[in-house]
Formats: C-alpha cells, sequence, structure tokens
C-alpha cells in the first residue's frame, strides 16, 4: 500500500475542481532499485470549464514519476471550478508522495518465486524451487538423484541427495542485460551419510518465452564424509584420495509472475472534495459505429493492463507542438497468448497515430484463458518545453478563408505559447486602461496579420513593435494545429 496526499487549494471567491479518480498509477519504473523513502511528485492539473483535464505540468517531479501520475490523471473525470456558481477553468495543485518501503522487485522483473529441473550438480538430474529476495539474493533448495556403486558388490543404487544454496547476484534489470551472474554456496546430502559443499558462478538469461529462464552452474564441490556409497558428484567421478570434483550443472527455470505494485489513493479528511469511485467498465458494442471490433468482449483496460509497455513515443511530428497534454487512446484486442492482434487509434493528434500504433504493437499483456478481450487504452502524450512562455489572451476562434468561427463546445480555451516574448517598453506613455489587438496565425504558428481592437491609441505603436518580434507557437486544439484569430491582452 503506497499512499498518495492529494491536495487541493481553493479560494473564498471559486470553488476549486473535483476530481474523479478512476485509476491509480502504476509504480514508476526506476522506483525497483531506489533506497526505502518518500519521493514527491508536485503538478498542477489544468481543468476546463467542461470538466477535462487539459494539461498536466510538473513543479516538483522526475520524468518516471511525472508519466505516470499523469498518465493517470488524464483518464480521470472532474467538475470544473466555479465561479459565483457558474463553470470556469481552473487550477488544481496535485502532490502525490510515492512511499518506498521494499526492495522487492516489481513490475517488469521475470519473478521472485521459480521451479528450476536441472542436469548435473549432485546428482545426474533434479529439481528445485528458488526464491529471489529483493534484488540481488536468492535462496534454492531441491533433490538430485544420483548413481553410486557400493565397494565390494559393484552393486548400483539410485540416491535422492538433498541440497540447498544461497547466491548473491547482479539486480535483474529488463532494460539492460536480459540475464543476471553471481555467487553461489551451498551444501549437499544423502540418506546414507554422504555430505558436502559446494560453490562457483550461476548466471540466468532470460529467454522470449514469458517467466522462461535458462540457468547454469560452474564452480568446485568438495566432500566433507567419504561413506562407502560415494565415489562421485553427479556425473563426475571421485580420482584418488582428492576430495575436490567439478560442479556443473545446467537448468530451466520457470518464474512465477511478479505481483504488481500499485499506488492506493488515500483521501485525507482535509480533501473533502476527492473521492474514489469504481471506475466504470466498457460494455461490449456490436461494430456499428466504429467503436468497438464486432463480437469481440469490451472491458475497461484497467482489468488486463499492460504489464511491459508505458510510454508513447511524441516523433518528430510533436516539434511544432505547444507545451501541454494531448490525448490519445487506443483500442487493442489482447488475445490469450497476452500479444496484441487489432490495434487502432480512437484518438489522438495525426502527428502521433504511426507512433501509437507502432508502440502499442509492443505492449506485452499477461496471459488469460478467456479468449480474445478488447479495452481502449490511453496513451496520452506529453510535450514538455523550456522554451515556451504562456500569454494573456482575451478570445481564441478558429479561423479558414478569412473567416471566423468559435472553438468545438468541449475543446476548452487552449493556452497561447511564444518562444520569444518581449514585452513593451514604456516611456512617458503609459497605458492607462487595457489593450488588446487580434493577431491571425496559421496551423505553423505564423502571424499572418495583426488589429488593433481597444485601448489608449498614444500607446499603440510600442505595443505592435513589440508585439513583431514575438515568435508564436501554433495553436493545438483537439490536438490539431489550427489556424486561429487571437485576442491578445497586451497592456496588463
Amino acid at each position: 500500500m503506497i499512499p498518495l496526499l492529494l491536495a487541493a487549494a481553493a479560494t473564498a471567491a471559486t470553488t476549486p475542481p473535483v476530481a474523479h479518480v478512476l485509476s491509480d498509477p502504476l509504480l514508476p519504473q526506476k522506483y525497483r532499485s531506489v533506497p526505502p523513502g518518500v519521493y514527491p511528485c508536485s503538478v498542477v492539473i489544468a481543468v476546463s470549464a467542461e470538466g477535462k483535464a487539459t494539461d498536466v505540468r510538473p513543479v516538483e517531479c522526475d520524468d518516471e514519476a511525472f508519466w505516470a501520475l499523469a498518465t493517470a490523471i488524464v483518464a480521470w473525470e472532474f467538475d470544473p471550478a466555479t465561479d459565483n456558481g457558474l463553470p470556469v477553468a481552473g487550477e488544481l495543485p496535485y502532490t502525490a508522495e510515492f512511499e518506498v518501503r521494499t526492495l522487492l522487485p516489481r513490475k517488469n522483473i521475470v519473478g521472485f518465486v521459480g521451479l528450476a529441473v536441472s542436469a548435473g550438480g549432485s546428482g545426474w538430474g533434479g529439481a528445485e524451487a528458488r526464491i529471489h529476495l529483493g534484488e540481488q539474493l536468492s535462496l534454492s533448495a531441491g533433490v538430485d538423484i544420483d548413481q553410486d556403486t557400493y565397494e565390494g558388490s559393484l552393486e548400483d543404487v539410485w540416491l535422492p541427495t538433498f541440497r540447498g544454496d544461497v547466491t548473491l547476484s547482479t539486480p535483474r534489470r529488463r532494460t539492460e542485460h536480459r540475464g543476471i551472474y553471481g555467487f553461489t554456496i551451498g551444501g549437499f546430502g544423502d540418506g546414507l551419510g554422504a555430505v558436502g559443499g559446494y560453490a562457483g558462478f550461476r548466471g540466468e538469461l532470460m529467454t522470449g518465452v514469458p517467466g522462461l529462464s535458462l540457468g547454469a552452474d560452474l564452480g568446485a564441490a568438495a566432500l566433507f564424509t567419504n561413506p562407502p556409497t560415494y565415489d562421485d558428484v553427479g556425473f563426475w567421478p571421485r580420482f584418488g584420495i582428492s576430495p575436490l570434483l567439478p560442479w556443473v550443472r545446467a537448468s530451466l527455470i520457470w518464474y512465477a509472475p511478479v505481483p504488481r505494485d500499485r499506488f492506493v489513493v488515500v483521501p485525507r479528511t482535509q480533501d473533502p472534495t476527492v473521492f474514489v469511485p469504481e471506475p466504470p467498465v466498457e460494455v461490449p458494442v456490436e461494430d456499428t459505429d466504429g467503436t468497438a471490433f464486432a463480437g469481440i468482449r469490451a472491458v475497461h483496460w484497467s482489468e488486463i493492463e499492460p504489464s511491459f509497455g508505458d510510454t508513447t513515443p511524441t516523433g518528430p511530428g510533436f516539434d511544432l507542438y505547444p507545451p501541454g497534454t494531448y490525448t490519445c487512446n487506443v483500442r487493442v484486442v489482447v488475445g490469450p497468448d497476452g500479444r496484441a492482434s487489432k490495434i487502432r487509434v480512437e484518438k489522438c493528434p495525426k502527428a502521433a497515430h504511426a507512433d501509437a500504433e507502432a508502440t502499442v504493437r509492443e505492449w506485452i499483456w499477461d496471459k488469460h484463458p478467456t479468449g480474445e478481450v478488447q479495452a481502449v487504452f490511453p496513451a496520452p502524450v506529453f510535450v514538455r518545453r523550456d522554451d515556451a512562455e504562456a500569454v494573456r489572451t482575451q478570445s481564441i476562434l478558429l479561423l479558414r478563408d478569412g473567416t471566423t468561427s468559435p472553438l468545438p463546445r468541449f475543446a476548452g480555451s487552449p493556452t497561447v505559447y511564444v518562444k520569444r516574448l518581449v514585452p513593451p517598453e514604456w516611456t512617458m506613455e503609459r497605458p492607462t486602461r487595457a489593450c488588446f489587438v487580434d493577431v491571425d496565425l496559421d496551423a505553423t504558428g505564423t502571424l499572418q496579420a495583426s488589429k488593433w481592437v481597444l485601448g489608449d491609441i498614444e500607446v499603440m505603436p510600442r505595443v505592435m513593435e513589440a508585439l513583431q518580434q514575438w515568435v508564436f507557437f501554433p495553436v493545438a486544439v483537439d490536438g490539431e494545429l489550427v489556424p486561429v484569430r487571437v485576442r491578445l491582452s497586451m497592456c496588463d
């Protein structure tokens, strides 16, 4: 259980947005190996008057924690802020404290409890159970079947030999080498009094089959007792009086899946506007309106979330985009083998279509025996820039062929950014009231025309001179870059 602390800011003049938390953020990948402690992640959620999260801005947060938190936030629902009872756009400060209490392997580790069959070791072959305690320590215990010969009668007998060991290895990391290696030490013995120990090198290599690894031991064994039936260790006969023998073993290991750690949202008593309802379940629908694949059971994405695959690359198509969070939903049909058989982008900026499909195609889901299921997975695109400054606007209208039209009803009012903000310089003529300028921007953000609308005419030359130096980002409406007419507030 990893608590999240929720903070909502309210002023006397307005009520803050209300967050309906529908999904919890998964544990960030980097937190698999950090020391125990509390790691804060503070963001500001911009909520439109229609109750949609239009942006998630980091305040204090590393990249992986921000991605995990923001991916969950854009799937939430919000009640908008109100001003005198009317819905308005607002912001909700949100602080998550990610508490790491354990170093047990987490998401994308092959497993921490496994079963192995082996050839060699203290017998000709055998089986064992293996458990990983944390990132680098593992314990094993098992039994081998060994063939020995009674001295004198030369009668062959098959005896069970019991063994156990402890291994200190390198950390297992998905993003680096697909295997681990380290040093192991253990002991073995049978029911007739043969006792020995072994030490050596142990390695494991993950295969392409989920949960399956190949292992090998290479070292030396020593006999502590020497009954008449004990003349070898596994394949290796004892020569002369030397107590040392080779220790060689090959293993095939299957690891059970690791339970995924999750953050749990815990509302505080001082945050009465936040609550945790049950997540909605997507019901099956026929493929009559293009929203679902016909004949395949539909579920909510959290029921079959991918066990591997977190990010959606933005690609070069987003080089022009202003900062912000852009909705991207991908419908996926997942088969019993945990692989996607059908992928379709349902809502996404055109610049992200190809990248979203290619990325989701590499995701891996857990195997399930229920046949194909489909769900819509959120794959939001987060554009973060250090060269963008927001400017104040009074209105934004769509612009086409010189005529204007209002924004779509649920699009919200986008923020307008410039790359180089040069405010007007005031001398003797200073503005006594607000002034507004209409600027026409094309889909690349290029300034096409400007027109003085309102304000002290004496300051107009300085305002227009400063405006000509601004370099605008294009404006995105519903994720697409469009021509707009923006009324800028220039004399604040």
